[in-house]
């Protein structure tokens, strides 16, 4: 029995120094948290709905009262742990670094957990329904009315956090002052859900199971793997600490199927969990958000998803103070530039506050309204305007040569269903997973033109257009199309893309849009393919397909003027 006792004891030391190690890089994984103040209150919504929110002030305060930024998050504002909280610093949380960096800066953040998830009571039916956009304002002007509270009220976060901070752009409360959006969809539909009508199956899969977890309060597969020994659930609020009203909160929740919601949306007509695909997103709230006076900065990516397409997009129907579009991975953390990492690619949390200092402060210099990266030279331009471009015409030819001018093409495409882009690409970034942008020739299934090395510098900025002559030996398939870049001798990296459903006859496929620049010696090289079998859904569902190609069948680029 002795022995018995013995190995029990082993074993619970074990476990005990995994869980502690487990804790450890949990806690490694989080930046540098400052002093603060936590309590954890319930907001009360119009329709008696209680919003559970962190309110998080500087300790000590800099002042009697401070401005403060909200976050609006789906992922759980904090964390419950095994162990017990830690008072004088922010909880630790999915969360977005810049929660700390903003206290850190002497800023008041709550962040709040929208209705129907985290501790938050109501239901959540749908991203952003018009019962989650209407509680913005109403959280807007319960900050502004905190004693903590000096009026002046932000609203910033990353991905979904991103897209409620966007949206609290809809109210017509002068305190809020400035928003800061990074990683978002402007048009959902497009830009995630199925783009070019061909439907993103990879991630909704995997991000419907996921909130379908944090819902029912259990950890998501995308949170940091010691996340499961430490984390129980989402923190209780205040005076429920033993989390029983939160259990049966949870216990009577109506959890959305995601994916079962948007299995047969591909179009514009499509429904979304019962309403129009097209009224979910920023883009069904473009005349509010265009009548905002808030100042609004929108952050993206050239690889994360179709994040720059959104600040394209909404620059062009709001008013947008700063607009950021960079190589960075969707947590801003990395650089996904098919050419290398290079110093000063990653989002500086330093700039996230200097946004807020610029517009609730006013104690930093103005900022360019336009910045962004330029992938091959690497580096950063900035200036108070997108650059100025004119179209450069390419012609895909026989032989697989890709030409100026006029050239023809015969040329024919046996679709294989078993090409991919594989699992780490563009399009599954919002489930953190790193971004492959290499060499599509190591893929199969694929007909490739490439052009002669360049004889002087290509710089381009904007959405490639790929026009061409197809004609299917069927009445439905999908054409993919992918640009492709070598530096000298380097190695070949992927630039951009586009899909788009095809009839037969002449078809168009936008690429998403990109800037490059490429010194003499560089080349180009368009790829296309009928399937990614990883990401996108079968075109069609079953058989084969082959693509016949003819001319004119041409790529044109948005060639930047010097």
């Amino acid at each position: 029995m002795k022995r018995v006792f013995k190995i029990v004891g082993l074993v619970l030391g074990v476990l005990v120094t995994l869980v502690a190690l487990a804790a450890g890089v949990l806690i490694a994984l989080q930046p540098e948290r400052p002093p603060a103040r936590v309590s954890r209150p319930q907001v009360v919504m119009r329709d008696g709905v209680r919003l559970a929110v962190d309110v998080i002030l500087p300790e000590p305060m800099p002042a009697e009262r401070v401005p403060v930024v909200l976050f609006q998050t789906r992922y759980w504002r904090s964390f419950a742990t095994i162990f017990p909280d830690q008072p004088g610093v922010p909880p630790i949380g999915p969360r977005d670094a810049s929660v700390d960096a903003l206290v850190a800066a002497g800023y008041g953040v709550v962040v709040a957990d929208v209705r129907g998830t985290g501790a938050s009571g109501g239901t959540w039916p749908r991203p952003w329904s018009s019962d989650e956009v209407a509680d913005a304002s109403e959280l807007v002007a319960w900050i502004a009315a905190q004693p903590f509270c000096d009026g002046r009220v932000g609203a910033a976060g990353v991905s979904y956090e991103g897209t409620t901070a966007l949206l609290s752009a809809t109210t017509t409360n002068p305190a809020l002052r400035a928003v800061l959006a990074r990683e978002v969809e402007w048009d959902l539909l497009d830009e995630l859900l199925a783009p070019g009508g061909v439907r993103n199956t990879s991630f909704i899969a995997a991000w419907g199971e996921d909130v379908a977890s944090l819902d029912n309060n259990r950890v998501a597969a995308f949170f940091p793997a010691p996340a499961k020994y430490i984390v129980t659930g989402v923190h209780p609020v205040d005076g429920d600490e033993q989390g029983v009203a939160l259990a049966e909160l949870v216990e009577a929740r109506r959890v959305a199927d995601v994916a079962g919601a948007v299995v047969d949306v591909r179009g514009p007509a499509d429904l979304f969990a019962g309403v129009p695909v097209t009224e979910v997103g920023p883009a069904a709230h473009a005349d509010r958000l265009a009548q905002t006076k808030a100042a609004v900065g929108l952050w993206g990516g050239f690889w994360d998803a179709a994040t720059a397409d959104a600040v394209l997009r909404a620059d062009g129907a709001m008013p947008l103070a700063e607009a950021v579009i960079g190589p960075w991975t969707h947590e801003g953390d990395a650089s996904a530039s098919p050419f290398g990492p290079r110093e000063g690619a990653a989002v500086d949390l330093g700039e996230v506050v200097a946004f807020f200092d610029r517009h609730l402060k006013g104690t930093a210099p103005p900022a360019p309204r336009r910045r962004y990266w330029v992938a091959g030279a690497e580096v950063w331009r900035e200036a108070d305007a997108w650059p100025a471009t004119r179209p450069a015409t390419y012609s895909l030819a026989s032989g697989g040569q890709l030409v100026r001018g006029e050239a023809p093409l015969d040329a024919r495409l046996d679709v294989d269903f078993a090409a991919t882009t594989g699992t780490t690409n563009r399009w599954v970034t919002g489930l953190l997973r790193p971004v492959d942008t290499g060499d599509r020739a190591k893929a199969r299934g694929l007909l490739s033109f490439a052009h002669a090395p360049l004889g002087e510098t290509l710089s381009v900025f904007g959405a490639p257009v790929l026009r061409c002559q197809v004609t299917a030996d069927g009445d439905d398939s999908a054409l993919f199309a992918y640009l492709e870049a070598r530096l000298g001798d380097g190695p070949t990296g992927l630039l951009t893309e586009g899909v788009v459903r095809l009839r037969g006859g002449a078809v168009e496929v936008r690429l998403r849009p990109i800037a490059f620049e490429l010194p003499p010696g560089s080349s180009l090289r368009v790829s296309l393919a009928g399937a990614d079998a990883d990401t996108f859904e079968r075109v069609p569902a079953e058989g084969p397909r082959s693509l016949a190609f003819a001319a004119p069948c041409t790529l044109e680029l948005p060639v930047v003027v010097q």
